[in-house]
């Protein structure tokens, strides 16, 4: 269920008619699917503003970004309201190193589980028959790619014009939508390069196909608050689709470094980008056995495996 709520979560009024109209969605379709629901399972920090955590027998916080981090979020509402979430909750999982520390010294039923990627759908870039489309194609090689949200908080746009301004023969190409999550965002000092190419959204269905025609996938994320307490999901998307992997230092990455490059700096972000050009680096198949590592189904099984023992529990007390 993601019911329509109203902007602006800063006001409590606000929030206490996004929380009517929450509990109020969740009991009708509960009697319309003749449900009885008894886990609520939670990505928003502001939960427990919006409904009564008390009336669920089980509780779980998965928390997959430093939220109230984003630009234009009421900070101090959210960590107010993610506290007690955290302290209530029977079980948290989260998708970074800085957040599982955060919040495992509040809840100790706190685990660490990293973003995954639908290794079959984006492997779909190996094969023979999948065809570059059109609009990448009539691009020159090497291409040096990136995939996801051009939003001004995320991306190292310096970083970015600095790795274009220094290799004119290299095609930097961004496929997302600019503003995604940051509607300041300025793409001003991307635009009037000849070989940085914008390509926009792009279906999720059609990715795999545009990740083939990609030399090198890249990762420029400015380094800064919100950043270092998230694990990009196309880490693992990349790696599936077999390609070589550059990005800037991440806590959540430091893991991978036998699997990609990882480096600060304009000089140095681009001498790993060459090496990459060149075939240097770890092998296809280590690349693709980092990833096989990484799939829903093996995340979610253990997830649930937590979750069923917590209510096997609470079953016998009660």
């Amino acid at each position: 269920l993601s019911p329509l709520i109203i902007p602006f979560q800063s006001s409590a009024m606000v929030r206490r008619l996004n929380g009517g109209f929450l509990s109020f969605s969740v009991w009708l379709w509960a009697r319309v699917l003749g449900l009885r629901p008894k886990l609520l399972w939670t990505y928003s920090p502001l939960t427990p503003e919006l409904c009564d955590l008390a009336k669920w027998e089980l509780v779980v916080y998965h928390a997959v970004d430093d939220i109230k981090a984003q630009p234009g979020m009421p900070r101090e509402v959210i960590a107010a309201s993610e506290e007690k979430l955290s302290r209530r909750a029977d079980l948290i999982f989260t998708t970074a190193p800085n957040l599982y520390e955060a919040h495992r010294l509040l809840n100790p039923e706190t685990y660490y589980f990293p973003n995954v990627a639908d290794f079959d759908h984006f492997n779909k870039a190996l094969d023979p028959n999948a065809e570059i489309p059109v609009d990448l194609a009539e691009i020159p090689q090497p291409r040096v790619g990136f995939i996801g949200a051009i939003s001004g908080y995320k991306l190292d746009f310096p970083l970015i014009r600095s790795l274009a301004e220094a290799n004119p023969d290299w095609s930097i190409v961004m496929i997302g939508e600019v503003g995604e999550g940051d509607p300041w965002t300025d793409i001003t000092q991307l635009e009037n390069l000849p070989n940085i190419h914008l390509l926009g959204g792009r279906p999720y269905q059609s990715l795999p196909n545009y990740l083939k025609g990609m030399d090198v996938a890249i990762l420029p994320n400015l380094p800064n608050e919100y950043t270092r307490s998230m694990f990009p999901m196309k880490f693992f998307e990349y790696l599936a689709a077999g390609r070589r992997v550059v990005g800037t230092t991440l806590p959540a990455l430091q893991d991978y470094g036998h699997v990609a490059a990882f480096v600060d700096g304009a000089p140095g972000f681009a001498a790993a980008v060459a090496d990459a050009i060149a075939g240097r680096g770890a092998t296809l198949e280590e690349r693709l056995a980092a990833a096989r590592e990484q799939t829903y189904e093996i995340r979610t099984e253990r997830m649930m495996a937590l979750v069923e023992k917590h209510l096997a529990e609470k079953g016998a007390q009660g």
